[in-house]
């Protein structure tokens, strides 16, 4: 029994530190994007010319963070469901004392309906999804749209964004499968 509770623990403290990485993501993607829009933005502001590649380089450049911002939450978000479930599934039923994965899921299920909260990978969906909206609408202060390759890319990348956070919020991509439900899928 010792052997379970330590990999509980083990497994838990794994949750803990993912949890935390999203946010550190989140805060450093904050910080790199504010940066980026408030030297494109900044005091000495002027106009650009129809074609500005310095706007195209830093728009796409932050739009690019955000890509990649998305990417490592998502994949931290599916790290926690996959050990979260391990937990409920595989470890609890064996330890009356060790419930909380499973008293979770019942009190959602039972109590909240879909109005429980299922963690930070929505908020964090919907934040990301409205600072790529943002960030994008930049790209028309800076008369962006006037060049047509120009606001292809920054498109091409802000649907790419808006695509992870659609995935962060519903959940449907591959990796969100976990292959040890017990009673679901």
């Amino acid at each position: 029994m010792r052997g379970l509770y330590e990999e509980y623990q083990s497994l838990r403290t794994e949750i803990a530190q993912k949890q935390n990485a999203r946010l550190y993501i989140l805060a450093f993607t904050v910080a790199a994007n504010g940066t980026i829009i408030s030297s494109l933005l900044g005091d000495r502001f002027v106009p650009p010319t129809p074609v500005d590649l310095y706007a195209l380089a830093l728009i796409s450049l932050s739009i690019g963070m955000l890509i990649v911002a998305e990417l490592l939450t998502i994949q931290s978000s599916q790290q926690i469901r996959i050990i979260a479930e391990y937990i409920r599934v595989l470890i609890e039923p064996n330890d009356r004392c060790l419930q909380w994965e499973a008293q979770w899921k019942h009190f959602r299920e039972h109590y909240g309906g879909n109005k429980m909260p299922t963690g930070a990978s929505k908020p964090l969906a919907i934040f990301y999804g409205f600072l790529t909206i943002s960030v994008y609408l930049i790209s028309y202060v800076t008369r962006l749209h006037t060049c047509l390759y120009a606001i292809a890319i920054v498109s091409v990348l802000g649907l790419i964004s808006l695509c992870c956070s659609l995935d962060l919020y519903f959940r449907k991509t591959h990796g969100w499968k976990v292959r040890w439900f017990s009673e679901e899928e």
